[in-house]
């Protein structure tokens, strides 16, 4: 297949000078301390985008590129959808643009580049859809799901439920702890938050009966070497993509069909605390955001579960 300028990412030519750039500013974003995945995207989204400059304007280089450039290629259909051909979302889009705009700013900054031709690109607002949460009801039917079982999967499926549900822990978060991150007589929990920035969680009674009683299985399971806290069957540590599957797994045996991914649980976790002590400042600290911006699209939810509760009375 020939090559175009408009063929997915995986068949555009990657110049080696940008490569080299591209490299050395996932580098320096690690050293920021962005995260793991956000590294990932930027790196994904900025060889997508060099492999459509080049293929547009064969032998350009970074100094050479101008804003005319960058409109063509961020326009270009190889970046205006997926390899599947499907549109990119507008967080998607959201997320490359950013992206771009960041290499070149750094370029820039860094005298790599003389001009910064990203300083035009716009991100614009994105919509702040509503997340989706479990109401008290559901999450007793879904913790009531996995209760009294007596397999071992079932069990440890249980304790990372709770964990989401009682914590507001992220997915990432949870697959990164080890054994020695859970302090039973502390009443904390040790957990890498985005950035790998150290951050304690509050066990309540009920999540460290729970723990206390995992905790003997898991020291039995495993080779020994492997220290995470929660193992695949294979005895290496879960995958995000695992545990969502797992999670996904307890809401449809309990009947409920939402959509509800690991995050939704955080969700969960979050709506009910401010739900519970309308104090955005505490259900900010429990989540660990920077903003309290972020924090405040539960003063929404809560109100609205208000206005629902009203009209039945």
């Amino acid at each position: 297949m020939t090559n175009t300028a408009d063929s997915p990412l995986r068949l555009l030519p990657r110049p080696e000078p940008f490569e080299q750039a591209v490299e050395a500013f996932s580098r320096k974003l690690a050293a920021e301390g962005r995260s793991p995945n956000t590294i990932s995207a930027y790196l994904r989204d900025l060889k997508c985008f060099a492999g459509v400059l080049i293929a547009r304007h064969p032998g350009v280089t970074i100094s050479q590129v101008t804003p005319g450039m960058m409109d063509d290629a961020l326009t270009a259909p190889a970046v205006l959808r997926t390899v599947s051909s499907t549109p990119r979302s507008p967080a998607s889009l959201h997320r490359f643009k950013a992206a771009v705009r960041s290499f070149f700013t750094w370029l820039e900054e860094t005298g790599q580049a003389s001009e910064n031709p990203a300083r035009l690109v716009r991100l614009g607002r994105l919509p702040r859809n509503p997340p989706v949460f479990l109401t008290e009801a559901e999450k007793r039917r879904l913790l009531k799901e996995l209760r009294g079982r007596s397999n071992v999967i079932a069990r440890r499926d249980r304790v990372i439920i709770e964990l989401f549900l009682g914590t507001g822990i992220r997915l990432q978060e949870l697959v990164d702890l080890d054994i020695d991150d859970v302090d039973l007589d502390t009443k904390h929990l040790h957990v890498r938050a985005k950035g790998d920035v150290p951050q304690v969680k509050f066990l309540k009674s009920k999540i460290r009966s729970l723990l206390r009683g995992y905790l003997k299985e898991r020291r039995h399971q495993g080779d020994g070497e492997c220290q995470a806290l929660f193992l695949s069957n294979r005895g290496t540590r879960l995958s995000p993509g695992q545990v969502a599957n797992r999670v996904k797994h307890w809401l449809t045996k309990a009947g409920i069909d939402k959509g509800i991914s690991p995050h939704g649980l955080r969700h969960t976790f979050a709506t009910h605390l401010y739900a519970a002590t309308s104090d955005l400042l505490v259900v900010k600290r429990a989540l660990g955001h920077q903003d309290i911006s972020t924090t405040e699209i539960y003063t929404h939810l809560v109100d609205n579960a208000l206005e629902e509760a009203i009209e039945r009375l």
